[in-house]
């Protein structure tokens, strides 16, 4: 009986809390549910300026009935479906004029333009294949390049986008904002301008781009570099491209994050936050010196990070026999 009383405390000084949703949280967070997502296969998420929704991409097959982009009222919880039709919707970010740039993570993936998506009506359904479309706010960016489109972020002066590759064989690339050029990352030669977006693989190939082992998310850090995640390496990776020679290097490596998928600054601690998309799906921050679990679920992926003011959103995807999930965490 001494030894049980010796050992229970240590216990419950370690014991993570379990809820509803079945994630594991570490002692001091909580959570809260915002809404179900059915089967849609969320992914990515962002945090609309009024900060009342939640955009929501949908990682599903291209299909007229398959959803695409999702609007969340984050006080109701209320769903809408605004696309449907695009193929495996994944990366997205807001671009400086407020539009919404959408990415599908497929091989012959491209890059979708949504104009003013507060004003957007629901149910908007998309040809992706003979590019038939019934709104005019929704076009295809084909100078964006053809590939699996998952990672992509502004720079911190809207004058390119930054598009990653997600293949074992991908490569980081540039499109410029006033020319409408796309070019390839190079580690010697810097930016090389791809002639035919739609053949960006094989061109960049040909040009030799630097190519990556299955980049996923990207993420604009407030000194103007680019963090990218490099999932097939365990590397999250450093894109410096603000002096006269863009580089890449390794920015953060650490043995127990072996699939660095999704990426969130967040202000307010200063803390990075980082999903691993393993077979136990962690969420992870690094507060410039060291990393520290807070979250974990043994069934279900933790994807789409987005964070305001301490609050941190994010989809719990693959959910086992149960619903996916969008929800929150907060101390």
């Amino acid at each position: 009986m001494k030894h049980i009383l010796f050992i229970l405390p240590l216990f419950y000084a370690q014991l993570a809390i379990a809820n509803d949703s079945g994630l594991v949280l570490q002692q001091g967070w909580n959570e809260k549910i915002i809404t179900e997502c059915g089967d849609d296969l969320p992914d990515m998420l962002l945090l609309s300026k009024d900060k009342q929704y939640l955009y929501q991409s949908c990682e599903t097959k291209s299909n007229m009935m398959s959803p695409s982009l999702a609007r969340i009222h984050i006080a109701t919880g209320k769903r809408e479906i605004l696309i449907y039709g695009l193929g495996r919707a994944d990366g997205m970010r807001f671009a400086p004029d407020g539009s919404i740039w959408l990415g599908e993570e497929q091989a012959d993936g491209m890059v979708w333009h949504i104009q003013d998506p507060n004003s957007l009506q629901t149910e908007q359904r998309t040809d992706r294949f003979r590019l038939k479309l019934r709104s005019k706010q929704i076009k295809p960016v084909l100078s964006a390049g053809i590939f699996s489109h998952e990672g992509l972020t502004f720079s911190q002066d809207g004058k390119y986008l930054y598009l990653a590759d997600e293949w074992k064989k991908g490569c980081l690339y540039r499109l410029s904002q006033k020319s409408d050029i796309l070019s390839v990352f190079h580690a010697k030669k810097g930016w090389l301008p791809i002639k035919k977006p739609k053949e960006a693989r094989l061109e960049a190939k040909k040009l030799h781009g630097r190519w990556y082992n299955r980049m996923e998310d990207m993420e604009l850090m407030p000194d103007g570099t680019i963090l990218i995640t490099e999932t097939g390496t365990g590397n999250i990776l450093k894109l410096n491209d603000l002096g006269d020679k863009p580089t890449v290097s390794i920015y953060l490596h650490h043995k127990d994050i072996e699939h660095p998928d999704n990426l969130e600054w967040d202000a307010k601690r200063s803390w990075l936050w980082i999903t691993d998309d393993s077979k136990r799906s962690e969420l992870w921050v690094y507060d410039g010196q060291s990393f520290k679990r807070i979250a974990y679920h043994d069934s279900a992926e933790i994807t789409g990070l987005e964070s305001d003011n301490g609050t941190i959103y994010f989809n719990l995807q693959h959910r086992r026999f149960a619903p996916d999930l969008t929800m929150k965490i907060y101390q």
